[in-house]
């Protein structure tokens, strides 16, 4: 009997709490379902279902939202990256660089994000400028020198302090390269140096010469004739110089025109040939060709005057040599889909650090031995250009004391959508 009565008693204590911890739940269920309501935006009296169901559908757009806004910051991220400028946004309050574009981390310490300005960007006047922009909260701009991969670029900054909508401050550091401007405006100098000089030169001697012959009527005639032949050569020397200026600048332009057609170059060979023998025989250096008959699409007067320029040299500087044979060769050859020029010599070669400006306007190995030969130191680059033109390539080596080699390599067929230009 006793036994019995506890185990009612206990059904009857677990009914109830059952009962009470039903009751509970439902409140709680209730009170869950009215502020989902309010959440989505339904009246609390809604029935469940449609509570639920509007939840649901709230989620599933909250969840394409938040894809949408992660796609538009990839996307974002990708367009900052492909910027070929360096970008960097940086805590104003911590220096702490939030974001690098790759351009950016190509000019500092790898793995820049999360680092202090400082640290990534080994400058003081770009540090400085940091600092400045913080403490005034103006855009500061500057030009800095900054070695990238052991090569020196040039590049101007920009540091714009930025509000955010929250209150926080950001500082955008903007650079731009500005080497190839710098190059181009040494480059621009250096050439106006050059032809202001070349032209000097030649002026001075006629102005002199011509001023002597004016103050000395009675002057004897050997003398008043060796006056007027350095007037003359002078005269011709500035000649060729502003000739080859022209003819450079028209080619570099583009505004000379080449007319392609089907050259054999082996004529073209021969024909400089017959040119130079003149000239080689009174330099005393041997000029002899070997030709394999290949015929090429090109501008046929450039070629030649290409080739007529390689050989002149070669023949001039070997005749300067003081010991050894004094030899010219000239070979053309085939290696599909390209002709191979050779020019060779036996004159005094070139050291090695000359090799790589040799082919700049008014570059000299020996300025004054080149002056003594009469060029005007534009040939060369002439020489290239028309090779460019030619869709080709032209190289050298050489050695001291052993010769020179020319190489020049053109296509044999010129691409079809190429016009004649």
């Amino acid at each position: 009997m006793t036994v019995l009565l506890a185990v009612l008693i206990g059904v009857v204590a677990f009914i109830f709490s059952y009962v009470v911890i039903r009751d509970r739940t439902v409140k709680n269920l209730k009170r869950f379902l009215i502020r989902v309501a309010e959440l989505v935006n339904v009246p609390d009296d809604s029935p469940p279902s449609y509570v639920l169901e509007t939840l649901r559908k709230t989620i599933t757009n909250l969840e394409d939202e938040l894809a949408m806004a992660q796609k538009s910051r990839e996307n974002t991220m990708t367009l900052l990256d492909n910027i070929v400028d360096p970008i960097l946004f940086v805590d104003s309050s911590t220096g702490e660089i939030l974001f690098a574009n790759t351009a950016a981390q190509k000019i500092s310490r790898p793995i820049v994000t999360t680092k202090k300005i400082y640290e990534a960007l080994e400058d003081y006047y770009l540090i400085e400028m940091f600092d400045e922009t913080v403490k005034s909260w103006q855009v500061q701009e500057g030009n800095v020198v900054i070695y990238v991969e052991g090569k020196k670029r040039y590049y101007s900054c920009k540091m714009i302090p930025v509000l955010l909508p929250k209150g926080e401050k950001r500082v955008v550091v903007l650079f731009h390269d500005m080497t190839k401007e710098y190059e181009l405006n040494e480059m621009r100098r250096e050439f106006v140096s050059n032809v202001s000089h070349e032209l000097r030169t030649p002026l001075t001697s006629i102005h002199g010469y011509a001023e002597t012959l004016l103050s000395d009527p009675e002057m004897d005639p050997d003398t008043r004739n060796r006056f007027l032949t350095i007037i003359e050569n002078e005269s011709a020397r500035m000649s060729r110089l502003i000739n080859d200026l022209l003819d450079l600048e028209r080619l570099e332009s583009g505004e000379a025109t080449f007319d392609f057609q089907e050259v054999d170059l082996c004529a073209i060979i021969k024909y400089v040939m017959s040119i130079v023998e003149p000239l080689s025989h009174d330099y005393g250096v041997k000029v002899s060709f070997d030709c394999q008959d290949v015929v090429i699409t090109g501008d046929q007067d450039r070629l030649i005057q290409m080739l007529l320029n390689l050989v002149d040299n070669a023949i001039k500087y070997t005749s300067l040599k003081d010991n050894g044979e004094k030899r010219v060769k000239i070979s053309i050859g085939k290696s599909e889909p390209y002709a191979i020029i050779k020019v060779s010599d036996t004159g005094p070669g070139m050291p090695r650090e000359a090799l790589d400006r040799i082919f700049d306007r008014f570059y000299r190995v020996d300025k004054g031995r080149s002056r003594k030969m009469g060029g005007s130191g534009l040939g060369l680059s002439i020489v290239k250009t028309i090779v460019d033109r030619h869709d080709g390539e032209i190289s050298v080596e050489s050695e001291l004391g052993v010769g020179t080699t020319f190489s020049v390599k053109l296509p044999v067929k010129r691409n079809e959508n190429d016009e004649n230009v």
